[in-house]
């Protein structure tokens, strides 16, 4: 016979629902920080491809305001410094995202959020 109670087979039961949601909580982590680098990569192409686009087209419509308007230097200068300040705005905009989700995934859905929807700190 066996000298376990009744209450034995409930906290064996119990411990090993404890380290199966360990071991589910664990793989979920894991997985999450696979998810995070191609995340990050992908991050990285858009910075550099939100850049040269913004730039390139910019400089392009002042280019073409040029050839319109026979002030030669001046709608390519104008035009490739609105587009610089656009890529700029656009990169931040991309850096924020990227720290949000960064900060969700950290401190989870329950994160505080103020009312223009940025972290408190």
């Amino acid at each position: 016979m066996s000298n376990e109670g009744p209450n034995d087979l409930g906290d064996r039961i119990a411990k090993a629902k404890a380290a199966r949601d360990a071991r589910d909580a664990a793989k979920r982590r894991a997985e999450q920080a696979d998810g995070t680098s191609i995340s990050a990569g992908g991050y990285a192409l858009r910075y550099g491809a939100e850049f040269g686009a913004n730039v390139f087209v910019g400089g392009f419509i002042g280019f073409w305001i040029d050839k319109f308007a026979g002030s030669e230097p001046w709608g390519l200068l104008i035009g490739g410094t609105l587009g610089f300040a656009a890529a700029i705005r656009a990169i931040m905009r991309a850096y924020r995202e990227l720290n949000a989700r960064a900060l969700e995934m950290t401190q989870g859905q329950n994160a505080p959020k103020q009312e223009d929807g940025t972290e408190d700190e």
